[in-house]
């Protein structure tokens, strides 16, 4: 290890390493890029990039994060857009999985190394002798040199330095001397701290090529380790991606296919590796995704802080329909049964991903089927450290652009960079929720914490601006910002960083709020519905509801803790209950404001299924069809088991005056449509007038029938004179009926006993008691059960009379038995 003595070289050497803004811009698909900008922490898309390609694509910037070149692996444009001097005629293919790679020369910030990759094509082999692809050669793995100084610092390719080939194959073997290399390339720094490893694989071999302050070591460091992935499989089984972990420690490859058979597909396989970044020796392989899934891999990636491993798949041996997100525990002690499904798509198709400088890993969407949606955005993973379960995928992450013409889209690849670029080496957040990213609210602060090493030096910056007199392993914050710590252990160790973006974000105000009232319309249990969705707006009134966020939770607990949040609509669990509100700020639930209300489920009564209600005529003319009604004689009917102190019962003209509770009808109600009028009930909750009920119904009135008094005088003939004598009342019908015959008349001798029906007397032969006497006669409509009474007059004459006998003789000429007599004659 090179030790670094003096604190001024110790300064010079952090400007000089590796700054992940090295990885700011990004150029790559259809005319796309976005670009990071570590001080605001924010992902943006850029529209200027002027490559399109399918695949293959590299990308860099300064220190700064300034873009500097990118290149499709044939032609480099510089920071203006434009073709780079002598960037054209590079090897690199654009159809290559990864078809360049730029690494910057160890201790010179004048020049970069752009590594190439060709497409290694079939029909560039001896097998296929009467065809040819693209350039008709494979060309292999390549290096060309860029000075950054260059035409006025835009940059210019090396003449003497450019399409220096690399040997990445066995020059013994034929097929591998023809097809030169497959399309995998990755790079890390080295244990030294200032130099770099570049690797690739061939068929069962890796070549890892050092470059140092000399340059470019051309002999590579070999390591033959399984598995072999046929070369008699090219082109389709050189497809895949390869990486780094960011701590130089490991390697994961993607085999699109293990075919044996030139240009046929086949299932494919991923593999973990061990890599030495001191010896740049690769070993332990480690199936993590078999060949017999007979799926095809291509996309892998290393989580930050290297305790994830990412990779995408697609289905079949042809990869370009369906695919999956897979994710593997590296801290696991079964690694390959750690797998888990994060993502699934029918659309999208097996693209590349790539770990941001923001430690979110991104992927490249594109589909072969046709939604040509999805390559207008970026997926992002958005919390590459957490557990598969955990894990939340977004396939709009980052939006690209509104081009309608297809253009600045993304397809399939995605630049690769030198992976340490990412690697969290030390946590100087502690705060057991995120390593780089801070979040406050306003008027907090915070202390960031670094490793408190004995003897070592600290430098911190503030947005790229060292901060004087703070030699220390802790920083105070306040502020929001991108924050840095180069730490120089004076161990004889590598120089250690870490760094934060600090944001500070609003408290939010749970406004208050207005209780919640509902009727139970189901079963009275005080359970049921609500939705909250008016609660929002209360609890936010003016608030921005980009920024801010309402949930609704059970108890003060759940809500404080952010758990257990109510999924809408929401059945009550008690009656009455408090329900909290927790506004949240969307970009940082740290800062958060909780208020309350109630919820209260009040009964709403029910009404009976009744009948038309029939009333007789009782009021003025009993034959005109109005009645005076007690309706207050309806309420027990139609409550029920009810408690009627809990229900206010009114009847009204109209359906809207019930449904209102408009303009009850007086209780003794006199109709106003004769004969038939329909009637409205509410039945309402005395304690919540807004529960109620109501139900129609039809009040009949039905005309009493004709009921006449009458009299009659009957003379005593029993020869007793007391004053009694047998009547026949039923000769009276018609005068008492006024000749109706569909109604029936029955007799008594009191009013008390013809109201209750009880005791009726014989019509055809009453014999009076009492002179003169009133029956009382009860006139009832069968078919309407209304009645009406009237009073029968029974009086007995008291005149004495005596027999008489007159007798005469048949003279008039015929002896017929008939002749006249003058009764006068008998009253001497």
């Amino acid at each position: 290890m090179k030790r670094i003595s003096s604190l001024f070289l110790f300064l010079f050497i952090c400007a000089t390493l590796l700054a992940q803004n090295e990885a700011s811009f990004w150029y790559f698909g259809q005319n796309a890029g976005v670009r990071f900008d570590a001080d605001l922490g924010t992902v943006t898309a850029v529209t200027d990039g002027q490559l399109s390609t399918l695949e293959g694509c590299t990308s860099i910037s300064d220190e700064d994060g300034n873009l500097l070149f990118y290149s499709d692996g044939s032609t480099i444009w510089n920071r203006n857009h434009q073709v780079m001097l002598n960037g054209t005629g590079l090897k690199g293919d654009d159809s290559s999985t990864s078809s360049g790679l730029i690494v910057p020369k160890p201790q010179d910030p004048t020049f970069y190394y752009l590594f190439t990759v060709d497409e290694p094509h079939h029909n560039n082999t001896s097998a296929f002798p009467t065809m040819s692809a693209n350039d008709g050669i494979n060309d292999g793995f390549m290096y060309s040199r860029i000075n950054i100084l260059d035409d006025g610092g835009l940059g210019a390719v090396d003449a003497t330095e450019k399409n220096v080939p690399l040997v990445t194959y066995d020059p013994t073997n034929q097929l591998e001397s023809e097809l030169k290399c497959s399309e995998k390339i990755t790079a890390v720094r080295a244990d030294d701290c200032s130099s770099f490893w570049v690797l690739t694989h061939f068929g069962d071999t890796f070549y890892a090529f050092k470059i140092d302050e000399n340059g470019v070591n051309t002999t590579p460091v070999t390591s033959t380790v399984g598995p072999n992935i046929p070369v008699e499989g090219y082109r389709r089984n050189a497809l895949g991606y390869l990486k780094a972990s960011p701590d130089g420690t490991k390697l994961i490859s993607a085999n699109f296919g293990e075919s044996t058979i030139l240009n046929e597909d086949a299932g494919g396989g991923i593999y973990l590796f061990d890599f030495n970044n001191d010896t740049g020796v690769v070993s332990n392989p480690l199936e993590i995704y078999s060949a017999q899934n007979n799926n095809s891999p291509y996309g892998v990636e290393f989580s930050a802080e290297n305790r994830k491993a990412y990779a995408t798949i697609g289905f079949g041996p042809g990869g370009g329909g369906t695919s999956q997100v897979l994710q593997w525990d590296l801290e696991s002690a079964d690694i390959p049964n750690s797998l888990q499904v994060i993502h699934t798509s029918n659309t999208i198709s097996a693209g590349a991903l790539q770990l941001g400088i923001d430690r979110r890993i991104y992927r490249a969407q594109f589909s072969f089927v046709g939604d040509n949606n999805v390559s207008r955005y970026l997926g992002v993973i958005e919390n590459p450290e957490a557990d598969g379960n955990d894990i939340i995928y977004n396939e709009q992450g980052v939006f690209l652009s509104t081009n309608p013409l297809g253009l600045n889209t993304s397809r399939i690849g995605l630049p690769p960079f030198i992976q340490s670029l990412f690697n969290s080496q030390t946590d100087i957040i502690r705060n057991g929720i995120s390593t780089t990213e801070l979040r406050l609210c306003t008027g907090d602060s915070y202390t960031l914490q670094a490793d408190d090493l004995l003897g070592a030096d600290y430098v911190w910056s503030f947005n790229g601006v060292p901060i004087a007199g703070n030699n220390q392993a802790e920083l105070f914050v306040d502020t929001p910002g991108f924050y840095e710590v180069f730490i120089e252990p004076n161990n004889g160790e590598c120089p250690i960083e870490g760094s934060a973006v600090v944001g500070i974000f609003e408290i939010p105000v749970a406004n208050p709020l207005t209780d919640v009232t509902l009727c139970d319309d189901n079963f009275n249990d005080g359970v049921t519905e609500f939705l909250f969705t008016d609660k929002n707006q209360e609890a936010l009134l003016n608030q921005d509801t980009q920024s801010f966020i309402v949930g609704y939770y059970e108890s003060l607990d759940d809500a404080t803790n952010k758990e257990n949040e109510i999924s809408l609509p929401y059945t009550n669990i008690s009656n009455p209950q408090t329900i909290y509100v927790r506004v949240d700020n969307i970009n940082n639930t740290n800062c958060f404001d909780i208020n309350s209300f109630e919820i209260d489920v009040f009964d709403t009564p029910q009404i009976a299924d009744i009948n038309d209600e029939i009333f007789c005529d009782n009021f003025g003319d009993p034959t005109d069809g109005i009645a005076e009604i007690d309706l207050n004689t309806l309420i027990p009917n139609i409550l029920g088991q009810q408690d009627e102190s809990q229900i206010n019962v009114t009847f009204h003209n109209t359906q809207n005056d019930a449904d209102i509770g408009n303009a009850p009808v007086a209780l003794n109600y006199i109709n106003t449509d004769a004969f038939n009028e329909t009637i409205f009930i509410r039945a309402e909750n005395t304690l919540n007038s807004a529960c109620f009920r109501t139900r129609a119904f039809n009040l009949i009135v039905n005309p009493i029938p004709e009921a006449n008094d009458v009299s009659v005088l009957q003379c005593d003939e029993d020869g007793i004179p007391e004053g009694f004598t047998v009547f026949n009342i039923n000769q009276l019908l018609d005068d008492i009926t006024g000749g109706n015959p569909q109604v029936n008349v029955d007799y008594y001798l009191s009013q008390a006993d013809a109201d209750t029906e009880s005791n009726p007397i014989e019509g055809d032969a009453f014999e009076n008691f009492v002179n003169p006497q009133v029956i009382i006669a009860r006139i009832t409509n069968p078919s309407t059960g209304c009645f009406d009474f009237c009073e029968v007059s029974l009086e007995v004459s008291l005149t004495e009379t005596n027999d008489a006998s007159l007798t005469a003789c048949d003279d008039d000429g015929q002896e017929d038995g008939f002749t006249s007599f003058q009764l006068s004659d008998a009253d001497g």
